[in-house]
């Protein structure tokens, strides 16, 4: 005779179910934050209306023009030492984001762990992961998945997590609600086809779509508004003299938002592209980097710089050789390549390119090869 059990067979339980500390932020009287002070650079503030869950939610301005460094800190469990490795590869960070107007296909946003050793690890929004592929006026969802963190090239002890911190750069206002750990089952793999695009050999176009652009809105400044004089994404400046400091910046990312890796090609390259002008502005160039003790290389162009093609036309040559600290730059990990206006008016620059340059980086127009 076969014996029969009175009692239901136990059900295992999930390290996600035992994972106790799965509430960062839903309300600002249930959940510590730290960095909510105002200053010239930030403006965080707890609205009562419009919530996605609770009694009120985050809302942060921000412009880092002024300020080094932005960023809000979350408790998270008031600081107690959280295990997360059993929940790497089954869990990921969520939260609610939504703007006041318009439509945004990424945010210069950043997610940190910091471990009590004070090591950190990293990670950005990426599009896989954003609900809709965008973000508006709707409450949309975005997940960090936790493998996405680069902690074991940093070093970070997921055993003993401490904070979550958020980072922001450039410009932004954007709120937040609903910071919470979820289940999350990791499609896709962290590999160079995924997070970083690489590029070996030339020509590159670089910012090629709208949306991978920052600092051109015509709803906050008509000093700086998309072109069509080039085949490529321009821009044309024609800064408001009637304010004392009129908007006179602008970025794009070489590759939607991505790492870019131009680590093999870098010492035989030169940022190029065109300009049109009755005369040459003061033009300050800025490249960025996702990591590394030296994220900015930055260059004044001259009239060295610039080969007249008649008409009011020029092409600009920018050798990456000629900047000062290039050596200590991560190139394998390019950012953004942003542009300032210092001086000069009614300017078209635009079709932005990387090519081969293996010229004198002092004399950049001189080399047979462009």
């Amino acid at each position: 005779m076969r014996e029969v059990s009175i009692y239901e067979p136990s059900k295992s339980i999930s390290a996600f179910e035992q994972f106790p500390h799965k509430t960062l932020f839903t309300g600002s009287e249930e959940n510590g934050i730290w960095g909510v002070k105002n200053n010239s650079c930030k403006e965080v503030s707890f609205e009562k209306t419009n919530n996605f869950n609770g009694k009120d939610h985050l809302h942060i301005k921000w412009d880092d023009s002024k300020c080094s460094y932005i960023a809000l800190g979350l408790k998270w469990s008031n600081f107690k030492g959280k295990n997360l490795k059993p929940i790497i590869k089954s869990a990921a960070i969520e939260l609610r984001i939504r703007v006041d107007s318009g439509v945004l296909s990424n945010v210069p946003m950043f997610f940190v762990l910091v471990d009590y050793g004070g090591n950190q690890c990293r990670a950005n929004i990426n599009y896989l992961n954003l609900e809709g592929g965008r973000i508006d006026t709707k409450w949309r969802r975005i997940r960090i998945p936790f493998q996405a963190f680069n902690y074991e090239k940093n070093g970070v002890n997921m055993g003993n997590i401490k904070e979550l911190r958020i980072e922001f750069q450039r410009k932004g206002d954007v709120h937040i609600d609903n910071i919470v750990i979820v289940p999350h089952e990791h499609n896709y793999k962290k590999t160079k086809e995924i997070f970083t695009k690489v590029f070996d050999s030339h020509p590159i176009q670089l910012g090629s779509g709208k949306e991978y652009w920052w600092g051109i809105n015509t709803k906050y400044s008509s000093s700086l508004q998309f072109g069509r004089s080039f085949k490529n994404e321009s821009v044309v400046i024609e800064l408001d003299k009637s304010k004392k400091a009129p908007w006179n910046t602008f970025g794009f990312s070489p590759y939607q938002w991505m790492r870019v890796d131009i680590s093999s090609i870098h010492t035989t390259s030169a940022l190029t592209f065109k300009l049109k002008s009755t005369e040459l502005p003061k033009l300050q160039t800025i490249l960025f980097a996702y990591t590394g003790k030296k994220r900015k290389l930055e260059k004044i162009l001259n009239e060295s710089h610039y080969v007249d093609k008649g008409n009011g036309l020029y092409q600009a040559y920018l050798p990456l050789k000629s900047l000062i600290g290039y050596s200590e730059f991560e190139w394998d990990a390019l950012k953004e390549i942003r542009f300032k206006i210092l001086e000069g008016n009614k300017v078209e620059i635009g079709d932005f390119q990387l090519i081969e340059f293996r010229g004198n980086p002092k004399k950049p127009t001189e080399w047979k090869g462009i």
